[in-house]
């Protein structure tokens, strides 16, 4: 049984908030952020919480986990650097309330995933319900986070439970999505570096030409992580191409 609670914290990396989810009568999936009403919340639907799972550190997914622990007793389970008051260490291939984690750097170098033994894949800030997740360097890395998008295509989930936006049944097309848009933009970085662009504004200005500008310093740095890849898959070839 799969259920999830959507934290009161809205905006534009978060979407309509963390979705908090709720497995069997005993596992949490990303707590969430540390709002009070929310972790009540969490309590008041899960009574029996004995096992707090976190896909990574980042303050919309982590804190909850300890006013959680705390009122419950519940063990946290996390990849290492995300809580000091984690209990289980997890790593890739480990089983944990029968889920098994998926080592998904990336996002951040520590993110993991959860998947089912009936194919539910939690996805944590990996692939998101709508839009695209966010790569900021130099704990964000583009060349990871696209070798994780293809480990989780090999795996073929069913569904997708992403930590914002909407469950999705159409797992498998959704990573294709993925990895072709991260492919597609890497293609338009090189374009405009032939084109004479050199600074990642000026390659924003040719990529994104109609951008709301509040969004410009977040789209310079996806850019940036895009010219991480280049450089390094260049200097891998030895070739000096670009």
């Amino acid at each position: 049984m799969i259920r999830s609670i959507t934290a009161p914290n809205p905006g534009p990396f978060t979407l309509d908030g963390t979705r908090t989810y709720l497995i069997d009568e005993g596992v949490v999936i990303d707590p969430g952020p540390a709002i009070e009403s929310h972790v009540d919340a969490i309590a008041a639907a899960m009574p029996a919480l004995r096992t707090i799972l976190i896909t990574h550190r980042h303050a919309d997914h982590a804190p909850a986990a300890l006013p959680l622990k705390r009122r419950a007793g519940a063990r946290i389970a996390a990849p290492r650097g995300v809580l000091d008051e984690t209990d289980v260490i997890v790593a890739d291939g480990d089983i944990v309330e029968g889920l098994r984690v998926i080592a998904t750097p990336g996002h951040t170098s520590e993110h993991v995933c959860y998947l089912t033994a009936d194919g539910d894949l939690f996805t944590g800030d990996t692939i998101l319900g709508s839009g695209t997740t966010t790569i900021f360097p130099p704990d964000g890395h583009m060349g990871d986070y696209i070798r994780s998008l293809r480990r989780l295509r090999e795996l073929a989930p069913r569904r997708i439970h992403p930590a914002h936006g909407p469950t999705r049944d159409d797992a498998v097309a959704l990573i294709d999505e993925y990895i072709a848009h991260r492919l597609e933009r890497e293609r338009q970085v090189l374009e405009a570096i032939a084109a004479g662009a050199r600074t990642p504004a000026e390659m924003r200005a040719r990529i994104y030409p109609d951008l709301d500008p509040r969004l410009h310093g977040a789209a310079e740095i996806q850019i940036q992580a895009h010219l991480v890849k280049i450089e390094e898959d260049r200097s891998q070839r030895g070739d000096g191409q670009r």
